[in-house]
């Protein structure tokens, strides 16, 4: 598994990161370019699946509209990659940004703990155990500051990891 990444965008940039949509290589090069830049950003290491899993089971790997805006920490809005076996790229939303970060301000290492202990079994990794759990609630931790300051800012996300 590979590490993930979130970026926040100026409307400039997201229009760009749009405008690649459905274009894996020119996703590819427009993340790289955006990496090098020094856009505000945060990692989420390999902490991406089991946030994921934990929050919104039932969106992997389509949206729950029920488990809005619990999906929207990672998948966001929409993937913009074409072929999701190599790459993934999803792009939330300046309008959006607000509502999950609002969301994450809800959300405690109590409550991660439980929804994390009740994954599928289907969705864990063979690393699931409290160890697990606890590395993804650190990255959490420091995803719910960085879309709370990307809300202050307008910014757009884009959530990136290559398989």
């Amino acid at each position: 598994m590979q590490l993930g990444m979130h970026f926040a965008l100026t409307d400039a940039l997201a229009d760009r990161l749009r405008a690649a949509a459905g274009d894996d290589d020119a996703l590819r090069a427009f993340i790289e370019e955006i990496e090098e830049a020094g856009v505000p950003s945060c990692e989420t290491d390999k902490a991406w699946d089991p946030i994921s899993c934990a929050l919104a089971p039932a969106s992997a790997p389509d949206r729950d509209p029920e488990e809005w805006p619990a999906y929207g920490v990672i998948l966001g809005d929409e993937d913009l990659q074409e072929d999701d076996d190599e790459l993934l790229v999803t792009y939330l939303s300046a309008e959006h940004v607000p509502e999950v970060a609002a969301w994450l301000d809800t959300l405690d290492e109590e409550t991660f703990a439980a929804a994390y202990a009740v994954m599928p079994e289907e969705l864990r990794n063979p690393e699931y155990g409290d160890d697990e759990r606890d590395y993804a609630w650190g990255y959490l931790d420091g995803l719910h500051t960085f879309l709370t300051e990307a809300a202050r800012a307008g910014s757009h996300v884009v959530f990136h990891v290559e398989n």
